[in-house]
């Protein structure tokens, strides 16, 4: 019989080892069509560095419709799936649960997925800012894989991140209260109906929705 400790352990060293694997994963998924896109479409590097903040900001963006329209959207597939993430917090099995890409297929849907666009303006337009939005996509992954993680299994984080660990542990903290979708930033939503910033609402583990 495992021991808690032992049990824990296993799932942490799980937990990594997919950590490892998506990190890779990203890589190859944003790495080699950016060379491919720059060797395409040449680019100097003021161009890379355009699309570079445009990919952050892409993703950044992308990450908080995803996390708040599609897996928290209660009674979907992929709301059932995030919600046992929810329902590992503070548990032994946690580690297993931390990845925000629970296998490398999800990690290539959901590059492919924000890479078609990219590819398809540039070969219609030729803006020659692709290669630096697709780095931007993988590194843009990678860090925030690794910032989730550091917070839910009390690792140190950066100076620079630190406050994210209060702040995201909160969603967690009260799943039937207003809270945030973000991983980093707070983001607020305009509710035009009261015409005022709201904090976006929440589903409970059962998947009832609270406002």
């Amino acid at each position: 019989m495992p021991t808690a400790t032992e049990i824990r352990a296993t799932a942490i060293a799980r937990g990594r080892a997919i950590k490892r694997v998506n990190a890779l994963t990203a890589v190859l998924c944003g790495g080699i069509p950016a060379i491919a896109l720059g060797v395409l479409f040449p680019a100097g590097p003021g161009k890379w560095l355009a699309g570079f903040v445009v990919g952050l900001v892409w993703a950044n963006l992308f990450e908080y419709a995803y996390h708040r329209f599609l897996l928290h959207l209660p009674g979907t597939f992929f709301a059932k799936r995030h919600l046992r993430h929810h329902a590992s917090v503070g548990t032994l099995t946690e580690g297993e649960h931390v990845n925000l890409g629970s296998s490398p297929v999800w990690v290539v849907a959901l590059f492919a997925i924000n890479s078609l666009p990219v590819l398809i303006a540039e070969l219609l337009f030729g803006l020659r800012v692709g290669p630096g939005i697709l780095l931007a996509f993988a590194v843009y992954f990678i860090t925030v894989e690794e910032v989730h993680w550091r917070i839910h299994l009390g690792e140190r984080l950066p100076t620079a991140v630190a406050a994210s660990r209060a702040y995201h542990l909160a969603h967690h903290a009260r799943p039937d209260a207003r809270s945030t979708f973000s991983c980093r930033c707070a983001i607020c939503c305009w509710d035009p109906r009261e015409s005022r910033f709201q904090w976006p609402t929440h589903i409970s583990s059962s998947g009832k929705k609270f406002t």
